[in-house]
């Protein structure tokens, strides 16, 4: 679980914020793992994942975790480190973690899990937007939907382009949604780019996407026509929020 296999490994560029004047560039490194749990134990699962999350923030350890499900009896585990070096450290502090847990527990919650993926994403700001008041408070965030855009291959910086185009005129427009875009890198069936957007839950989401769409109709009837000619498909996914599950305080 929460360890990064060998071949799985990549450098995560996180780019930051544009200034006024010029985009700075700030590397951050990311991981998932995903783990499929049997259906069977889910109940057990969830129980001795939470007291996980728990021993982890009673040790303050340095490990940090944000958890995500698709519903699917699958639970995806987002990792931020500061270097590749950072990934050995946290498989010993991970260890450390299931023996303070106690050899029985570590084992009962080893069996509940049938198997391990890991992929990594980097992300970029140039086409993504993160306001500085959103309109979805972090806190409040419980839900988000998010689309894997599979491009045909040569295609990415036209993509990226048209991605950036967008962006740019949603922010003049001065809206306030979070949406946060990435390429798919290890893991993934590539060249493939994730968009993600965050609510309160799921039907907050769609009512607010029905009125985004409404507003913006027409710039977007124009980019789109653009934009599929760089895409092989397009998958949608949903998401929820797992705070028991996640340990990213102090």
């Amino acid at each position: 679980m929460r360890k990064l296999y060998f071949g799985m490994i990549v450098i995560l560029l996180f780019v930051a914020a544009q200034s006024t004047n010029a985009q700075e560039e700030k590397k951050q490194l990311w991981y998932c793992a995903e783990e499929v749990v049997h259906p069977e134990h889910i109940n057990e699962y969830w129980e001795l994942s939470k007291e996980l999350a728990e021993l982890c923030k009673s040790e303050g350890t340095e490990y940090k975790f944000y958890a995500w499900t698709t519903g699917d009896f699958k639970y995806q585990y987002w990792h931020p480190i500061n270097s590749l070096n950072d990934i050995d450290k946290h498989e010993k502090e991970w260890d450390d973690i299931l023996a303070k847990f106690g050899k029985d527990k570590a084992e009962n919650w080893q069996k509940t899990i049938k198997s391990t993926h890991s992929r990594t994403i980097t992300e970029y700001s140039s086409m993504s937007i993160m306001p500085e008041n959103p309109r979805v408070e972090q806190d409040s965030v419980n839900y988000m939907e998010f689309q894997e855009f599979y491009i045909i291959p040569g295609k990415q910086k036209e993509f990226e382009r048209i991605m950036t185009e967008a962006v740019n005129h949603l922010k003049s427009e001065g809206h306030n949604d979070t949406w946060r875009v990435a390429s798919g890198d290890l893991g993934y069936d590539g060249p493939v780019y994730i968009g993600w957007s965050f609510d309160k839950n799921q039907s907050e989401f769609l009512k607010h996407d029905e009125i985004f769409s409404k507003k913006h109709e027409d710039f977007f009837k124009e980019l789109n026509k653009e934009i599929i000619k760089t895409l092989r498909t397009v998958e949608k996914k949903d998401s929820w929020f797992l705070r028991d599950l996640s340990y990213y305080g102090n």
